[in-house]
């Protein structure tokens, strides 16, 4: 039994002949084959892999457009192309290219709305935190038994401003303060103050602005001659530069002073070093000043330092106990310092009021 005889001729379409069968591969002409290649570069396809089929609905309403257009007596490519762009289904470039500026503009106007609304969240957020501040700043170092007029209240959560704003706060150290340990990483010093009004206060200090503070403070509070407890320190013999004992030293020679370069263990030590140096120099200056033609005389400086507070004449170094040859007296002066009358020139003394008679005074 065969299907052919089980299956009437009727119910099965009729087979197409060869010469009624499509063929493999349609021709198209010169003009076909132009549209094809200028849209086939729009949608390239990947090497290696077969093209998808379209959408049924898209090639339905092309082959229906086509349709109606040859109904209509379109035979030629250029009017079927004319008709499927008619009817909106032929890719334009430019148009592609509008829509696509048109969405970005329209993003971008969304995304300046939105940048805008938060601007003004943002503005009326920091705006009440100036506010919720400037009560803060109101209340700031007063004792809760404190009472305030709702005026300067009312003030200062409208308008964020108080009418203290132009004043500085007043603290008074009570003499405590918190220290951080020498192992802690957070170096943070708090100096317990009290306020103009009674209220507590704490003065934070971290990081570079501990050191600061405490070369101001120090600068005012410590004995630049007090002698430093580390051995070796301010001595003038040759250490090793590679000893490593030396790690953090530093070996100063301070320039018009007759010294040698001596060695120093801390930065604290050399600018005390630097200070005295300062002094001697100062001193050297104000000397000198006496009479610009002359310096101070060597033999002045070799003095015994147990008789510092004796006063002896800046060039000779002659005291009242051991004046000098023919004797001597002090002469006033406008620099004020202890100056003989052997030492001093004519007009020196003329300025104090001597009278110089035949070479004696």
């Amino acid at each position: 039994m065969t299907a052919s005889s089980q299956t009437p001729p009727e119910a099965l379409p009729p087979e197409l002949s060869p010469a009624q069968r499509l063929p493999e591969r349609v021709p198209m002409s010169g003009a076909a084959q132009a549209a094809f290649a200028s849209y086939g570069a729009v949608f390239p396809v990947p090497a290696g892999t077969a093209q998808q089929a379209p959408i049924a609905e898209t090639v339905r309403a092309a082959a229906g457009v086509l349709e109606a257009a040859m109904t209509n007596g379109a035979h030629t490519p250029q009017d079927l192309a004319q008709a499927e762009a008619d009817a909106g289904i032929l890719f334009d470039p430019q148009k592609a290219e509008d829509i696509a500026t048109a969405a970005a503009e329209q993003a971008h106007a969304q995304d300046q709305a939105e940048l805008a609304e938060r601007g003004r969240q943002v503005a009326v957020m920091a705006g009440a935190r100036r506010r919720v501040d400037a009560v803060g700043r109101l209340i700031e170092g007063r004792p809760g038994y404190h009472l305030l007029p709702v005026a300067e209240i009312a003030a200062a959560a409208e308008y964020a401003a108080t009418p203290y704003d132009g004043l500085p706060m007043t603290l008074t150290w009570t003499g405590r303060a918190s220290v951080p340990d020498a192992h802690t990483t957070h170096r943070q010093v708090a100096l317990e103050c009290v306020s103009s009004y009674g209220g507590s206060a704490h003065l934070l200090i971290e990081g570079d602005a501990r050191a600061t503070l405490g070369g101001l403070l120090d600068e005012e509070a410590r004995d630049i001659h007090a002698p430093c407890q580390t051995d070796g320190c301010g001595t003038v013999d040759d250490y090793g530069t590679s000893d490593p004992a030396l790690m953090g030293w530093a070996r100063l020679e301070v320039a018009g002073l007759d010294d040698e370069p001596r060695w120093y263990c801390s930065p604290q030590c050399i600018a005390d070093a630097l200070a005295r140096a300062g002094d001697e120099l100062a001193a050297d200056d104000q000397a000198a000043a006496v009479d610009p033609g002359e310096q101070a005389q060597p033999a002045a400086a070799a003095v015994d330092q147990a008789a510092e507070d004796v006063p002896r004449c800046v060039r000779c170094g002659c005291t009242a106990a051991a004046a000098c040859e023919g004797g001597c007296g002090w002469i006033p002066n406008l620099q004020l310092v202890d100056l003989c009358s052997a030492c001093a020139t004519p007009e020196e003394l003329a300025a104090a009021g001597w009278r110089v008679v035949g070479g004696g005074q």
